[in-house]
Order: structure tokens, then C-alpha cells, then sequence
């Protein structure tokens, strides 16, 4: 069963519950909020219901619960579902994530769920499938979710660089690619060189092409971008007469 049909479920269950008051001592209704560090730039937790993360970029989320509300949470990104216990009093737990996205931006569903442990925990591991399952025991009292499922959007994205510039006197003799995070960090970026293996880093050069231009492409890692607001685009051509030439851009890394 997936945890959405299983969320449905233990709604009810949960609703039941409450309308009959048999809630025992430390099942009371608990306040549950999920935060992650993927907007603000200083890597400080938000519970922005939307937040944007790079490709590959490993994103922290905690979900906080009143302490003694869980015993164990739901969480996961969109059909995939993990549990983790919570310590015992702590009211929290934080796991790690990671996105990826294409040419195109991709939107992931992450979620979070507490639960109390009424008889025998209803999710199982299978160890073959390394998957969760919810599997309730038949003749056990059903766990019961302690707060409402608290989901949040992640918006996965990558940005490619590309520059175009007119060559002075033939192919460039020398061309250097930095990258200034919001923060002033600077990231030297180095060029592949012709016959480089394909997985290698590093920015192509390109050219001159038949109307003389030459161009500079790079798809940034999330490590070298800023983790929000833009990234400045630095590259210095020094051509082949000699002259140097300076071109900025910025790129948003939300």
C-alpha cells in the first residue's frame, strides 16, 4: 500500500479517535512543522512551503514535533516512503535528500507524517526491495498519525552558462572562467582541454567559427553557485592580438 493510501486510512482512524476521546495520555493531538535549509543563503532552516534546490544538491529537512507526540515519522519525496524512529523526548529528526532535474526545472512532493506506536509498528522493511510497506498487523490496534501530513514543494533546477564573443586575431590565447557566489566566494572554473574525457569538468571553448565568434559554455555544479539570490559570471579572454576583454553576467540560483 502506498503511504498516500495509507495516510487516507489512518485519517480516518485518527478522526475516529478524537470524536470518541479515546486518546490515552501522550497521544494527544501533536504540532508538527517540516523546515529545510535550501533557501536562505546562509544555510538556515525555512518552512517555506516552496524552496528552490540544485541539481545534486543535498538538501536537509527537520520536521519538528512536540516532544512526546512520535515515536516514529513517515517522510519521503513523492511514491517513495522511509521511516525513522525519533528519540525518545528529542521532538525531532532530520534526514537528507537529494534532487536532480534535467534541461527543464522538476517539482518533487516531499512529505513528513508522526506517528504513535499503538501495538506493533505498521510499516515493515522489506530487505530484498529495501523499500517500506504499510502492512498493519491484522489483530493489532493501527498507529495513530498525531498531526496533519506536512508536505512542501522543492523545485530542482540546473543553470547552463553560455558566452559568445568575437575573436581579435584568431583563436584566444588564453580564456578563464570564475564564478562569485552571493557570498563573495569565488570559484575558479578550468577549461577541458580538446580529447579530455567527456565526464571531465570544465568549461568548453569553442571556435573561431566562420563569422569569427568563439563561445564559452558550462553547466555549474551546486557547490559552485550561490545557494540563493544570483551568481555572477566572470570570463576574461585574452586574445590572440594581445587585448583582454572582460564580460559579467548574472544567473538565478533561487
Amino acid at each position: 500500500m502506498s503511504h498516500r493510501t495509507a495516510h487516507a486510512a489512518i485519517c480516518w482512524l485518527a478522526v475516529g479517535l478524537l470524536a470518541a476521546g479515546v486518546f490515552t495520555s501522550g497521544c494527544a493531538p501533536a504540532h508538527a512543522v517540516l523546515w529545510a535549509d535550501t533557501s536562505l543563503a546562509d544555510g538556515r532552516f525555512s518552512a517555506a512551503r516552496h524552496q528552490w534546490a540544485y541539481d545534486g544538491e543535498p538538501v536537509q529537512f527537520e520536521l519538528q514535533v512536540t516532544p512526546g507526540g512520535a515515536n516514529y515519522i513517515v517522510f519521503g519525496k513523492g511514491d517513495e516512503a522511509s521511516v525513522v524512529d525519533m528519540e525518545e523526548g528529542r521532538g525531532q529528526y532530520r534526514w537528507t535528500l537529494v534532487f536532480q532535474a534535467g534541461h527543464e526545472p522538476q517539482d518533487y512532493e516531499v512529505f513528513a507524517i508522526p506517528y504513535l506506536i499503538r501495538d506493533a509498528r505498521d510499516w515493515i522493511y522489506d530487505k530484498n526491495e529495501k523499500k517500506w510497506y504499510f502492512y498493519p498487523p491484522r489483530d493489532d490496534a493501527s498507529d495513530v498519525q498525531t498531526a496533519p501530513e506536512q508536505v512542501m514543494r522543492i523545485t530542482c533546477y540546473r543553470r547552463a552558462i553560455s558566452t559568445t564573443f568575437k575573436a581579435r586575431g584568431g583563436r584566444p590565447r588564453r580564456v578563464t572562467m570564475t564564478l562569485v557566489k552571493g557570498v563573495g566566494e569565488r570559484v575558479a572554473i578550468a577549461e577541458q582541454r580538446p580529447g579530455a574525457s567527456p565526464e571531465g569538468r570544465g568549461f568548453l571553448l569553442l571556435g573561431p567559427n566562420e563569422k569569427g565568434e568563439c563561445g564559452v559554455s558550462y553547466s555549474p555544479l551546486y557547490n559552485e553557485v550561490s545557494r540563493a539570490g544570483t551568481t555572477q559570471v566572470e570570463v576574461v579572454v585574452e586574445h590572440g592580438d594581445g587585448s583582454l576583454e572582460r564580460m559579467v553576467e548574472k544567473i538565478d540560483t533561487p
